[in-house]
């Protein structure tokens, strides 16, 4: 996106009318087969100069402010088109596009009073400045953590149930048909077994509980949206007589 550059020029009345001048300034520049640039007058008020002394040091002091402002309005600027992407629109001061803002700019005395000494004026616009970056890191810390936590959510909508946590597979609508045991002496496990370690799980920890009523269940590997469905083993006696006596204790 092209800008426009502005050149900030002061010159002096010579004693005269402030418009004199300007008019004397857009006459030397004008030329209509090939014009210079346009002009715009930049009305600034009469501001409290203070002593030639106080003066010097703060011209010390502004090099470093300008630079400090300048950065942080290219961190606004470059934060807003990395966001905006490909849908970018040119930014505003206050509403106002930024040309119109320069070509037709007037001082804010509610903000800045101009019988304020020159010292506290740029202390003022430091402080506006400072407030409008640390807004930014604020905004942009929270979009991180929102970026990550949409990242998160989506590792574990599309991640295999090995990765996800099963609190968040298992809700309400799913477990809520089930029977579901969490006392001193019965609990109910779900466990999530990958395909390549069926044969370890099977043959290592599955025959821990063989002997126990009703141990076992459904193998959702061919169908793991049926993980938490309700799953009909028959009768006690069914489940007794094909598992056998519960007198297994696991160590």
């Amino acid at each position: 996106m092209s800008h426009p550059h502005y050149l900030i020029t002061s010159i002096s009345n010579s004693g005269s009318a402030p418009e004199n001048s300007f008019r004397k300034l857009q006459n030397a520049a004008a030329c209509p087969s090939a014009p210079y640039g346009e002009m715009f007058k930049l009305e600034v008020p009469s501001l409290m100069v203070g002593t030639l002394d106080s003066l010097m040091n703060l011209s010390d002091d502004l090099g470093k402010t300008d630079s400090i402002i300048e950065s942080i309005v290219r961190k606004v600027e470059k934060s807003s088109m990395e966001l905006a992407g490909k849908k970018a629109t040119e930014l505003t001061v206050g509403g106002v596009p930024s040309t119109r803002y320069i070509q037709q700019f007037a001082w804010d005395y509610a903000k800045y009073p101009n019988r304020r000494p020159l010292k506290e004026l740029v202390s003022l616009i430091s402080s506006g400045v400072s407030a409008i970056d640390e807004e930014l890191k604020q905004l942009s810390n929270s979009y991180g953590d929102k970026q990550a936590a949409l990242q998160d959510a989506k590792r574990k909508k599309g991640g295999n149930l090995t990765t996800v946590d099963l609190n968040d597979v298992l809700e309400e609508k799913v477990v809520k048909n089930l029977k579901i045991f969490d006392t001193e002496y019965l609990k109910t496990v779900f466990v999530a077994v990958s395909k390549n370690q069926v044969e370890v799980f099977e043959n290592e920890i599955y025959v821990l509980g063989g002997e126990l009523v009703g141990y076992g269940g459904p193998d959702w590997s061919g169908m793991p949206h049926g993980l938490g469905q309700p799953q009909n083993f028959g009768s006690q006696v069914d489940r007794h007589q094909k598992k056998g006596l519960p007198s297994y204790q696991a160590p």
